[in-house]
């Protein structure tokens, strides 16, 4: 497992400040595929750890990536558009398992569920 903790702080509902929860993101191997899994906030400042990672396991010849969004609390644009640009790449077949209903409730307002290749939770 890779950690790679970001402090900081996010505006809550009512205008107060909530400490974030500290962002990581687990490697796990599998027969099949190998998940990469994003726990806490992917956002503008998290992002670029997750897409090292996939760059990282695509330049070491993986194939099969899975990023699995089930432990991820918050995704904004910059999430949304790191899932579209691994979705097309040529150097590894990636798919998505999709998160809370509140993570999902953000692709489909973005208008872009069918654009990335989503697949069932194993």
């Amino acid at each position: 497992m890779r950690n790679c903790c970001h402090a900081g702080l996010a505006a809550g509902a009512e205008g107060q400040r909530r400490q974030r929860e500290p962002f990581r993101v687990e490697i796990r191997p599998d027969r099949r595929a190998l998940f990469v899994v994003p726990r806490g906030e992917l956002d503008i400042d998290t992002v670029g750890v997750v897409a090292a990672e996939v760059d990282d396991l695509a330049a070491r010849g993986l194939d099969r990536i899975v990023i699995d969004l089930r432990a991820t609390s918050f995704i904004d644009s910059s999430g949304i558009h790191l899932l579209l640009r691994c979705g097309r790449r040529a150097d590894a077949r990636i798919t998505v398992i999709d998160g809370a209903p509140a993570i999902g409730r953000v692709f489909d307002l973005a208008g872009v569920r069918a654009l990335i290749p989503f697949e069932d939770a194993p």
